[in-house]
């Protein structure tokens, strides 16, 4: 590899580079790294022993080369203008350039000890020791480094190499990265600093791989399932010699607080301390990962462009793993941050066909270059692990049809990449069972329309009286809006409202977030006067995924029974000594209209299909849930991918659900990288001109980021309602650009049409999607301080 990459700039010695590169229109011009491209193979063997020379090892090699910027090289080659390049293309200059060209690659050959080429390089492998290509240019071409370093080596080449060799390796220790440096084995004590469960202590105890593979870890929400995880990659990293892990969420906020919990892991595991790094969208404007950044070097270099995930222990967001099998620019940069790692997938549940299939094709590359994987859900379909451990071992043995197994709930499977299943004891699974066991309530209330609002407020007016936490969960924005308008009316003095969803200000839901979670979250109770006596929490979706919290009770709108569960999961999460009298249990209240059909705007959200299968699956089950017993029960009977005996409107539902299904994963069929078995050629994992900003690892997600202007009497422009931030009127500064963010809120793209687009020079990727709207109110637009962006006059006719 060490070659490969030494050979990268050969593509630099050519006329036009040499010359100071004219300008790409000149007919002398070629970019080096084709001029790489073309060159390289015929510089490194005798071609002639390679039959068809297009797929000879020093073919491959200039395909690696001609893709160390991101973009393998869109040019098919006949057999004559590999072995031959200058006769062909004679922009690569004559006689004495190859010689040249020639020179660089014997003299690199004979320092390295490379007398001969291997016999295989397999073009999968090619397209990830990319990755390690351009990591390595980018770090060999920092022009700091090359001053501080080079210009003292001694003249002599084989001395220069012996020099440089030891200030690169300081240079990627300094750069954070060098492979972490953890205990040999976690568990739950060290993490913390509590005796483990039944299902932490099995991973302990029986959980002894001998090889990468992929696991499944299956319990109900706040079973410790994270602990559970990081233990068995531990476990993992150990045996394959991979200590790295990466965890990935689904969203900012969740995403946010694991790597709060990773930076705690890492202090806990590792022998020397090194970067958590954490990646997504607004990573760089969450203080604190600001903060922790703040003044480290390495950290600042790692959250350059397409970076942090090459930190030994890291935290994204799922997009930033997804990529990795779409045909953009960078692609292989992440396959090869993944290989010294071992992948962590938390709510795997929480992902649609389109994500899905993207992920079975990350996975197929794990399997193939045996990275160990780790899937975690509280409520995951059996089609779905079985397809994305199908995915994982056709990546690892494609000459196998892979055999698939369904993990225990609760419990963990580790499926291995040689298609060896292990899973835990009985003794072990009986005690997972036992654990934590708890009857639980779901009360399905249905209701006339116009009357939801008024069913909320009986709830809420029991709190008011006695005490009491109350989370309602609402289908969509603009029904949380109306919610909270019509709630806090009611009940005005009596009980604390808050609102919480997607179309506040960037800022004002970071402040909101914040604090539920210090109110609500796991440390604050009665006692020390953090957890208030009565509260009630508005929001969307959002609540159940991205913050743990705990509720006395839980109110929602209808949604599929994962979700529910998920719901159910932020209620009663904790062991307290103090609940309100009329909270004798975790209780989810699920609102369900007595309407056909249901409200386009759920259907809009969720497969139709599986609202009507959980109001039928609520009917028959009862009030009465045994937690984690009945878990899996309900949520396979939604979620199975056979039709159930059902007619009518509900079946027509299913063949929508099922024809929309496999529309999605057609459609990321289209769009994915092949699977590594079947990578013929590296062009074909590329396509030019095509950035990770411009593709979509998710579907449906159309969204303009809108930025409020506020205009002063005087005419002086504003981000803020009480002007204490200016409006950028030049090029923004990066402080300035910060401002924008928080001051913006995202809303549909179609709503965003008639305003504003930004001077080009805000040209920064976040903005790219911006508009400017004049504040507080444009057309039917407006911002209000409380309800965030509103279009129109919210209405909720349910």
């Amino acid at each position: 590899m060490a070659f490969v990459a030494g050979v990268h700039d050969v593509g630099k010695a050519i006329p036009c580079f040499q010359d100071g590169e004219p300008s790409p229109a000149a007919s002398s011009y070629i970019r080096h790294d084709t001029a790489g491209y073309l060159a390289v193979p015929s510089l490194l063997d005798d071609l002639a022993r390679w039959d068809p020379v297009v797929e000879s090892v020093p073919h491959v090699i200039g395909e690696v080369v001609g893709g160390h910027h991101g973009l393998f090289q869109p040019i098919v080659r006949a057999p004559r203008e590999v072995r031959q390049p200058e006769r062909h293309d004679p922009r690569l200059g004559g006689p004495l350039w190859r010689s040249r060209r020639q020179t660089l690659v014997d003299q690199l050959r004979a320092l390295l000890d490379v007398p001969t080429l291997p016999d295989r390089f397999p073009r999968p492998v090619a397209a990830v020791v990319t990755g390690l290509v351009i990591v390595a240019d980018w770090i060999a071409s920092e022009i700091a480094w090359i001053k501080e370093v080079q210009w003292t080596a001694p003249t002599e080449l084989a001395a220069r190499w012996t020099h440089t060799v030891a200030s690169a390796r300081r240079r990627v220790s300094g750069l954070g990265l060098a492979p972490p440096r953890l205990l040999r084995l976690a568990s739950t004590r060290m993490l913390v600093g509590q005796p483990a469960n039944p299902l932490q202590k099995s991973i302990e105890d029986e959980f002894r791989p001998a090889t990468a593979g992929l696991m499944v870890i299956t319990a109900s929400t706040g079973y410790g399932k994270t602990e559970a995880a990081v233990i068995a990659a531990r476990a993992l990293g150990e045996v394959t010699g991979r200590p790295g892990i990466a965890v990935c969420l689904p969203t900012q906020a969740t995403t946010n607080a694991m790597w709060h919990r990773g930076v705690r892991y890492e202090q806990a595991m590792s022998l020397a301390a090194g970067p958590v790094t954490m990646m997504h969208s607004m990573s760089a404007f969450y203080l604190p990962y600001r903060d922790y950044c703040a003044d480290d070097a390495a950290l600042q270099w790692l959250n350059g462009v397409k970076r942090p995930l090459l930190a030994g222990l890291s935290v994204v967001t799922i997009d930033q793993v997804l990529i990795a099998a779409l045909a953009v620019q960078h692609n292989m940069l992440r396959l090869w941050a993944l290989t010294g790692k071992v992948l962590v997938i938390d709510e795997v549940h929480a992902y649609e066909p389109y994500m899905l299939a993207l992920l079975g094709r990350v996975l197929s590359w794990c399997g193939y270059l045996r990275v160990s994987v780790v899937l975690m859900s509280a409520t995951l379909p059996r089609h779905i692990t079985g397809k994305l451990t199908a995915a994982y071992l056709t990546g690892a043995r494609p000459e196998r049809q892979p055999v698939v197994q369904t993990p225990d709930y609760p419990g963990w499977l580790f499926t291995a990449a040689s298609g060896q299943h292990v899973r835990p004891s009985a003794a072990a699974l009986d005690g997972m069972r036992s654990h934590a066991s708890r009857r639980a309530r779901i009360e399905h209330v249905r209701y006339e329309p116009g009357t939801r609002v008024e069913t909320i407020e009986q709830y809420v007016r029991s709190a008011a009286e006695h005490g009491g936490c109350i989370g309602i969960v609402c289908a969509t924005v603009e029904s949380a809006q109306v919610t909270y308008h019509r709630v806090r009316a009611a009940l005005a003095g009596i009980v604390p409202v808050t609102l919480l969803h997607a179309r506040l200000p960037h800022r004002d839901r970071a402040v909101i977030e914040a604090r539920i979670v210090s109110s609500l979250g796991k440390d604050a109770t009665t006692e020390n006067g953090k957890r208030p006596i009565v509260d009630v929490v508005i929001s969307t979706a959002l609540i159940e995924q991205s913050l743990d919290v705990d509720f006395d009770l839980v109110i929602t709108d209808l949604a599929p029974i994962a979700l529910l569960i998920q719901r159910l999961g932020r209620c009663w999460r904790h062991d307290r000594s103090q609940r309100p009298p009329w909270s004798r249990g975790a209780t989810l209240v699920v609102l369900d209209p007595v309407v056909t059909p249901l409200p386009a705007t759920w259907c809009a959200i969720y497969p139709e299909y599986e609202l009507l299968a959980t109001r039928r699956v609520l009917a028959e089950q009862g009030p009465w849930l045994e937690v984690p017993a009945d878990i899996d029960g309900i949520v396979q009977r939604v979620h199975d991918t056979a039709l159930p005996p059902i007619e009518g409107d509900a079946a027509v539902a299913w063949r929508a659900r099922h024809a929309l299904t496999s529309q999605h994963r057609a459609l990321a069929e289209f769009a994915a990288t092949p699977p590594p078995h079947l990578v013929d050629n590296l062009t074909r994992l590329t396509k030019p001109d095509v950035e990770d900003i411009e593709v979509s690892t998710r579907l449906g997600v159309d969204t303009a980021r809108v930025i409020p202007q506020y205009r002063a009497e005087d005419g002086t422009l504003w981000l803020d309602p009480h002007r204490t931030i200016p409006f950028p009127r030049t090029r923004p500064s990066q402080d300035e650009i910060r401002a924008l963010i928080h001051a913006s809120v995202p809303c549909p793209q179609r709503w965003a049409t008639n305003l504003d687009r930004p001077a080009r020079r805000w040209s920064h990727p976040l903005l790219r999607d911006a508009r400017i709207m004049r504040a507080p109110q444009h057309g039917d637009l407006r911002i209000d301080p409380v309800l965030g962006l509103v279009k129109g006059q919210p209405r909720d006719d349910l």
